[in-house]
């Protein structure tokens, strides 16, 4: 049964203990980056325009960028809980509206393997100045999403449960579509709002632990349904 399920996983306040994309613009960029900020809070732009506006006001290229990284840190149970995933044989997926080459970075540096990482793709040119490209374009023609988390959920198999673990609003848009969703700080607080099924966590061994209930039962036959979760 474990083949059949599918780990979908936010990365920033998600799988690090903090929002790595706000604290390179909180340290390295133009100030005017808050006046973007702002726009997006309010709803007047999309993630997508806001990170393009945003990335190229990161001062330093890529060298500062890493020296920022040192002291960003991984929730301290994901490391185990990725191995066991793929020990187990459910494939796991970073899926993020951040910046691939930060993820990566952070993964490789703490030993982290996972089966993709989706994100965008932070550039940059032979100056050195820093861009942001979108290789994954929104499938929905209304999503202002840098990465519609959506279409990842819409390209898997009728037949494989969708474990979907978040934080945060770029959450929002396929939390209603997975079969299990985890969720935490503002994706939970939407949870409840919208009276959307979830599970809340605070660690991945509790996300482990309960995945594992469903592993133990391996001649089960995997279904779409919402039943596994409950309101938070």
């Amino acid at each position: 049964m474990s083949a059949s399920i599918s780990v979908y996983c936010d990365f920033d306040g998600t799988v690090t203990q903090a929002d790595v994309t706000d604290l390179l613009l909180i340290e390295l960029a133009d100030p005017s980056w808050r006046r973007v900020e702002a726009k997006w809070e309010r709803g007047m732009i999309g993630s997508r325009e806001c990170l393009a506006r945003q990335i190229p006001l990161i001062r330093g290229g890529w060298p500062a960028i890493i020296r920022q990284l040192r002291d960003v840190r991984l929730e301290p149970t994901f490391r185990s809980f990725a191995a066991w995933c793929r020990a187990s044989g459910i494939r796991i997926q970073i899926v993020s509206d951040g910046l691939d080459r930060v993820i990566q970075t952070l993964l490789d540096r703490e030993g982290v393997v996972v089966d993709g990482v989706w994100a965008n793709h932070l550039e940059e040119s032979p100056a050195g100045q820093l861009g942001i490209g979108f290789p994954y374009p929104p499938t929905r023609v209304r999503c202002r999403a840098g990465l519609c988390k959506c279409q990842l959920i819409e390209r898997g198999s009728a037949r494989t449960l969708s474990v979907v673990i978040g934080d945060g609003r770029s959450d929002f848009c396929w939390a209603a579509q997975a079969d299990w969703l985890f969720a935490k700080s503002n994706l939970l607080a939407h949870c409840r709002e919208q009276g959307i099924p979830c599970t809340p966590f605070h660690d991945f061994d509790a996300i482990r632990e309960a995945l594992n209930c469903v592993c133990r039962d391996r001649g089960a036959p995997v279904v779409r349904t919402p039943a596994a979760a409950t309101h938070a």
